[in-house]
């Protein structure tokens, strides 16, 4: 296990991985988050569990941290932007609010085909280097990166005295990036890497470099 001394690594060229769960692109100036799940509160209330109203206003505060430290020309959120519809009015204008900084660019997920009626989605996008797309659809790309959500990747760090911690992760495979989810009701789930893989476990102060032989 190697740890940054910073919540900020290199992870490719001129691309940074925040352990705020976010890449950023220094000179293509793109600012890339998965999984929003906004609005998963008032879906499970409205299934008549009890939920806190917080996740949604923890989102859009996080959001605007790091659209302030990095100052994009574009957000990506990479699917699934909300849980299911009962969010749609709120993320309608959790995007209005998030596009006075920036260009926001929403890439639909799984969870997202009931928004196309009221938020303008794409399939994927696409840069010089980078295809972009949530990844719940198999996609051939071999001359580009993929760039990816859907999997909610996440790491377990052990002390070898019994105590464990779980973090989420951002994942790199040889021509496919696996995003964390952002939503802050996610556990994660504990990804399999190969020896060919490298996966950055991540906290708001510090990244986790997780061995993988």
């Amino acid at each position: 296990m190697h740890a940054s001394s910073s919540s900020q690594v290199a992870v490719g060229k001129d691309v940074l991985l925040d352990g705020r769960l976010a890449l950023f692109h220094k000179q293509e100036r793109w600012l890339a988050v998965a999984d929003l799940h906004f609005g998963y509160e008032l879906s499970q209330r409205a299934a008549g569990n009890l939920f806190p109203l917080w996740g949604m206003q923890t989102i859009e505060k996080r959001l605007k941290e790091l659209l302030r430290a990095y100052n994009p020309t574009r957000l990506i959120i990479l699917g699934d932007l909300v849980h299911d519809c009962v969010a749609a009015r709120e993320a309608t204008h959790l995007v209005k609010r998030l596009s006075s900084y920036c260009n926001v660019l929403l890439i639909a997920g799984n969870h997202d085909h009931e928004l196309n009626d009221v938020i303008d989605l794409v399939d994927s996008w696409t840069t010089k280097r980078f295809h972009f797309h949530h990844g719940h659809c198999v996609i051939d790309c071999p001359d580009r990166i993929q760039v990816i959500g859907h999997y909610h990747p996440a790491g377990t760090m052990a002390d070898g005295a019994g105590l464990r911690l779980k973090l989420p992760a951002f994942v790199q495979e040889n021509n496919r990036w696996l995003l964390p989810a952002f939503s802050p009701w996610s556990s994660g789930t504990d990804f399999t890497p190969d020896q060919q893989s490298r996966v950055w476990l991540c906290s708001p102060r510090r990244i986790f470099r997780l061995e993988t032989n």
